[in-house]
């Protein structure tokens, strides 16, 4: 009897953390550029008021597609802060790290003000059955 009692609970806790509890997204694209070009490579995340951060990978032709709960399902909908992260490392060009030394800490390549949602002071609103694309220029 302990063991069906126990799995019932189990299961009403499993299914209380289902997808159905999830706040809305909107399809999120986007794209970076830095000194006048496309921002190759790095990542964005953009952090909204209440919820699971969204996230991407930067692509060589400075653009994203942002993804919550699944690949490329946008971001919940309202107000985030966002960061931007772009290293030597997503560059290529980190060096290399030798045994039993610890690992060096990579630069970054654009500002590191970015890297921060304390700091980078970009900002956007994702809006339900709206066209969200957001781009962001870089500056020194």
């Amino acid at each position: 009897m302990r063991y069906i009692l126990t799995t019932i609970c189990l299961l009403g806790l499993i299914s209380g953390c289902s997808s159905g509890g999830r706040l809305e997204t909107a399809a999120v694209t986007g794209k970076v550029t830095y000194q006048g070009k496309p921002l190759p490579y790095g990542s964005i995340s953009f952090r909204p008021e209440a919820g699971s951060p969204a996230y991407a990978k930067i692509k060589e032709d400075g653009t994203y597609s942002l993804s919550t709960f699944g690949n490329g399902d946008g971001a919940i909908v309202g107000k985030h802060q966002v960061l931007i992260v772009a290293t030597e490392a997503d560059a290529g060009v980190a060096p290399a790290n030798n045994s039993g030394i610890e690992m060096p800490v990579t630069k970054s390549v654009i500002p590191q003000k970015y890297a921060s949602f304390s700091t980078s002071k970009l900002t956007a609103e994702v809006i339900s059955g709206k066209s969200n694309e957001f781009s962001f220029t870089l500056v020194d």
